[in-house]
């Protein structure tokens, strides 16, 4: 699916700047074919991808908090 987008987009994977992150019940059997299959080997969730929070979960306001702020300081 990935060659395909490539092939479609012009785009290329750039694996050594790409990770992945899987669910804590994912089996590590998994995890490893899934990495293998990709050739992605960094395994990580950043914080932050083009500025934004990538893990939001339930707390959305706490979030989202730092980007309200910034707003309306740039409005005062």
């Amino acid at each position: 699916m990935l060659e395909t987008y490539c092939n479609a987009s012009g785009q290329r994977v750039n694996n050594e700047k790409s990770s992945i992150f899987f669910s804590k019940g994912c089996p590590q059997v998994t995890r490893d074919g899934i990495k293998n299959t990709l050739q992605v080997h960094d395994e990580q969730l950043s914080d932050r991808y083009l500025g934004m929070p990538t893990d939001v979960g339930q707390a959305k306001n706490g979030t989202f908090k730092y980007l309200k702020d910034r707003v309306w300081e740039k409005i005062k």
